[in-house]
């Protein structure tokens, strides 16, 4: 009997090799655990890789109806204010499976600006923040996450570029075009307008939202007060990024998907290179595209961006600054070598 006692105490686990137990499980864990961050990352960096070709299918398919890229209104061209100043993404809500925001959508009203600086009977349909609009990967919000959103239209390059001052006022060279009222307007761009070909012309690309306070200062657009039409893109590039101020108008890029307003992000601009801060210019007019806002992401190492040929492409943010440029530009007739 006493030799089976003897078999029985023998059979249990002593406190320390309960405790050696414990430490390889917590090291595998702490082994498995960035292997699981990874595959999630992934699976979030393939949606908002999906959303940007969706973004391009509806582009397309809206130039084939149309005859031209849906237009960033700055302000209504008819009636000089802000109703009806909607942004190419609530132009091409049909083409993305959205008709019922679409249709609800009372033209004579203003976009839903979840800021709130004006009431509007457009906050029903156009409040929701919708999936394809937003990169999973960037984790801020703002206004509670109504209407929020991640992508932007390409404005082109802004400044002294070319042998003349382009995107500004009327003269942007991307595949955005502010079609406002006043004599600065654009001409809505198409295809034929694509003359350095649509393979080497950027489209849309990610940014990521500006939810203020200090929590991602690099993501804050900062206040500048440069003169886009008589500096170089390297010398307006050079003053955002030494300009530490902050805008004061926090939060509002990524605020209303709805909206054509510059501020909130609407479009953005190859004078910043991938991943640099942005600046808002407070000295300039902001309702016509002329901004320094920069394509980011929280992706390692660079940025989606969407080709006017409906091709996704990641760009290392250290891209060579010159094809940055290049690739900015619809018409530039640059040199662009490979990216």
């Amino acid at each position: 009997m006493s030799r089976f006692r003897r078999v029985l105490r023998r059979s249990g686990f002593t406190l320390i090799e309960l405790l050696v137990v414990i430490a390889i499980i917590a090291v595998l864990v702490a082994l498995l655990l960035p292997a699981v961050q990874q595959a999630r990352e992934a699976a979030r960096r393939s949606q908002c890789k999906n959303n940007l070709k969706q973004i391009g299918l509806a582009m397309q398919n809206y130039h084939e109806q149309y005859g031209q890229f849906p237009i960033s209104v700055g302000w209504n061209q008819i009636t000089n204010e802000r109703q009806g100043a909607f942004s190419d993404k609530y132009m091409m809500l049909p083409m993305l499976d959205r008709a019922p925001e679409f249709n609800a959508t009372n033209l004579r009203d203003f976009p839903y600006d979840s800021l709130g600086w004006f009431g509007t009977t457009n906050k029903t349909c156009q409040s929701g923040r919708l999936p394809v609009f937003n990169c999973p990967s960037q984790p801020y919000s703002i206004a509670g996450g109504a209407a929020n959103f991640t992508y932007a239209i390409n404005t082109g390059v802004t400044g002294q570029y070319g042998g003349s001052t382009r995107g500004v006022d009327g003269r942007h060279n991307g595949l955005s075009s502010y079609c406002g009222a006043g004599a600065d307007s654009d001409s809505p761009v198409n295809f034929r307008n694509i003359t350095d070909g649509s393979s080497n012309t950027v489209a849309y690309a990610e940014f990521v939202i500006d939810a203020g306070g200090p929590s991602a200062p690099k993501y804050q657009v900062k206040t500048w007060s440069g003169d886009a039409w008589t500096q170089t893109p390297q010398q307006l590039r050079a003053g955002c990024l030494t300009t530490t101020g902050n805008s004061g108008r926090n939060p509002e890029r990524g605020a209303s998907w709805a909206w054509s307003f510059m501020g909130v992000g609407s479009t953005y601009t190859h004078t910043m290179a991938p991943n640099d801060q942005s600046c808002h210019n407070g000295g300039g007019s902001d309702w016509e595209g002329n901004q320094l806002m920069a394509a980011q992401s929280f992706h390692t190492g660079g940025v989606h961006v969407l080709m006017a040929d409906g091709a996704v492409r990641f760009i290392n943010e250290n891209i060579n600054y010159t094809t940055w440029l290049g690739i900015g530009s619809r018409d530039g007739n640059e040199a662009v070598t490979d990216f």
